[in-house]
């Protein structure tokens, strides 16, 4: 069955490749607002609506969308919008333990049939000098909570639960969800 990830993600596209998977890449291009509040619901919709969207671009195959957000006291952290707003985001979340969501959504274009799954992994966050943040606001604006765990580890603490859900895509949940559609991955 072909794979067809509806992300650009450079992170995401590596755990696919580094699972043996071969997949093709066709971004979604829907808007990710959810509102301030926090929701599971939500989070899953936003994840098949990705997938669904790009789905009706191909006649088969198995479409996989995803979204990551930051939550903090039930208040959504995504992607900023400028580095003024990822400086806001880092304030807020320096010296927090706050959760990443992931919603993983799995869409057989040709049954028309999709699973959605989330997950989420608990991250306690050092305190941020301004210059940090300055340092982190300037080069994570396309990353939810406007950090990179896989690359700024030395501001992480403690992550209680998947390592590759705080990157943007839980692995073990992936395959959890291959083994039902018998999709083999290392």
């Amino acid at each position: 069955m072909e794979i067809i990830l509806a992300s650009q993600s450079p992170r995401r596209k590596e755990i696919l490749k580094n699972m043996g998977l071969k997949f093709k890449v066709c971004p979604s291009r829907i808007n990710e607002d959810m509102g301030a509040r926090f929701s599971v619901a939500k989070l899953k919709n936003l994840a098949i609506k990705k997938a669904k969207q790009v789905a009706k671009k191909f006649k088969k195959g198995l479409v996989i969308g995803a979204d990551t957000v930051v939550v903090l006291k039930g208040k959504i952290y995504g992607k900023p919008k400028n580095i003024k707003d990822a400086k806001r985001i880092l304030g807020d979340l320096s010296g927090t333990t706050q959760f990443v969501w992931t919603a993983v959504a799995m869409f057989d274009i040709e049954t028309g049939k999709s699973k959605v799954k989330a997950q989420s992994s608990k991250v306690k966050m050092k305190k941020l000098s301004p210059k940090d943040i300055d340092r982190l606001a300037a080069k994570n604006l396309d990353k939810a909570g406007a950090y990179a765990v896989q690359e700024d580890d030395e501001f992480i603490e403690k992550i209680e639960g998947s390592f590759t859900n705080v990157v943007g895509f839980p692995m073990e949940t992936i395959k959890e969800m291959f083994g039902k559609l018998d999709i083999k991955v290392h």
